[in-house]
């Protein structure tokens, strides 16, 4: 899997790029704001068809326009092009996507296409936050699996709706026999989901204590715990909290709700005592896993995305890092001093890559 190229319209502060990649390594080096991290958005958005960084489809249209455009040839087992625009038309914004000039109608068909995986420094946030955890493996198990992807997000439908009915019988304008409907529905679909998050994460754990243990040099043991409802009591537990959510105005008891956690050997939770090293640790085993989970699931090495992070491993950490890329397929960097950078990498792949110099919005040299 080897993207090709990338041509840009009216993203970020990119008013026009054409580009074109090595199939190795890709460095975009520059100053701070000049535009680095917005080519890695650019071309990550075809992995998650949003910003990686969270930034919602207006945000990203050039200030002096109300559009933007991008395209992405693609080699796989054979070519293919993959484009993307968002519009402002009459005060509302239309996101449009086509494969090979054909619309695409459901993001399903080919929200696996394109796999990558992003190492930012946010990263660290994952350490700290139940919720965000949470979104990492529903979106990593949603890639594996179709039918995960399916049941999210009709669960997510049916929840809405839920929630939406617990206010309005409080306010006395429904009546709890219309909650039948939509508990049985949501029971369904969590049974589902339930048993799978309880499957795939018992073989990411795998992968994660592995490339844990071998980050900090044999010295940290930790693994992911995933917390949830037993799935024999789920069920009358939902039922039993039904009053409570009436109350709540919300579903206090879900899937929604489910904890992972990072553990140390003596099942403790690292977010609360750990050393910002080893949170570190934590935070890179989380994606060399998320890699490796892709990488036996496909049978295609992820594209790498990695903006402004090796830096700020140390030395141990950093090396195993950069060792990874013996192996690795495609990767694209960001880094504001590239001469360190450089020397370390021509030490890993020769002169196997290119590099783009941006200043201020504009790809400055290619070289």
């Amino acid at each position: 899997m080897i993207i090709k190229s990338l041509h840009i319209e009216n993203f970020r502060n990119y008013t026009q790029e054409d580009l074109i990649f090595s199939n190795s390594l890709n460095f975009f080096i520059g100053r701070n704001a000049s535009g680095k991290t917005n080519l890695i958005e650019a071309i990550g958005y075809f992995v998650l068809y949003r910003s990686f960084r969270g930034i919602s489809d207006p945000e990203l249209i050039n200030w002096n326009s109300n559009f933007f455009y991008l395209r992405l040839e693609l080699i796989n087992s054979y070519e293919s092009t993959y484009e993307v625009g968002v519009e402002k038309i009459n005060q509302q914004y239309r996101k449009k996507i086509k494969k090979n000039g054909k619309k695409v109608n459901k993001l399903s068909d080919i929200i696996s296409d394109i796999i990558g995986v992003f190492f930012v420094p946010d990263d660290l946030e994952y350490v700290e936050s139940t919720s965000k955890r949470r979104n990492f493996f529903d979106y990593l198990f949603s890639l594996i699996d179709v039918e995960y992807l399916n049941a999210l997000v009709e669960f997510q439908k049916c929840l809405k709706q839920r929630n939406e009915l617990l206010k309005r019988i409080l306010e006395k304008k429904s009546t709890t026999n219309e909650l039948d409907f939509w508990d049985n529905k949501i029971i369904e679909l969590s049974l589902v989901i339930m048993k799978k998050r309880e499957q795939y994460i018992q073989i990411y754990n795998n992968f994660f204590h592995k490339r844990a243990k071998e980050i900090s040099n044999q010295n940290d043991e930790i693994f992911v715990k995933l917390e949830q409802n037993d799935l024999g009591t789920f069920k009358k537990m939902f039922l039993e909290n039904r009053y409570k959510d009436i109350y709540a105005g919300t579903t206090t008891i879900g899937i929604h709700r489910d904890k992972f956690f990072f553990l140390d050997k003596d099942n403790k939770d690292i977010g609360s005592f750990f050393s910002q090293g080893q949170k570190r640790t934590v935070a890179l085993s989380l994606k060399l896993a998320q890699y490796d989970l892709l990488l036996e699931n496909f049978k295609i090495k992820p594209i790498l995305f990695i903006d402004d992070v090796i830096r700020e491993l140390d030395q141990y950490r950093r090396k195993y890092f950069l060792d990874l890329l013996l192996d690795c397929g495609q990767a694209f960097f960001t880094t504001p001093n590239f001469e360190d950078d450089m020397r370390m990498f021509k030490e890993l792949k020769g002169n196997n890559c290119k590099i783009f110099e941006i200043e201020n919005g504009n790809v400055k040299n290619e070289f």
